[in-house]
């Protein structure tokens, strides 16, 4: 599907032990779910010792950048990942130094 920038779009992304993947999303004109563009890489070595929520949050910045032209703009859209643990690691007081740089990232 062609992007149709008057329509929201979204990013689903998730990561394994070993590579991490992303999706852009719309829904075209019959409400059915289409995808826009996938993006994928393999994880490099010392990024196969991070935490669980840091691959996570390591796939939504690899989607956030590789969409970047996308999803800049007056739309908001909608990030989707399966790891509802994050939520309480993004809200902890005792942020590694990776996660406070890349939620600095994200507040962009």
């Amino acid at each position: 599907m062609l992007p149709d920038d008057s329509k929201p779009f979204h990013v689903v992304c998730d990561a394994s032990d070993f590579a991490i993947g992303c999706a852009l999303m719309q829904f075209d004109d019959e409400g059915r779910e289409r995808v826009v563009s996938y993006q994928s890489r393999q994880m490099k070595p010392a990024e196969h010792n991070y935490p669980v929520h840091d691959k996570e949050l390591l796939a939504m910045r690899y989607a956030l950048i590789k969409f970047r032209v996308y999803l800049l703009g007056e739309q908001t859209f909608a990030v989707y990942t399966d790891h509802t643990s994050l939520r309480t690691a993004m809200k902890s007081p005792h942020l590694s130094q990776r996660m406070a740089r890349w939620l600095s990232f994200f507040a962009e």
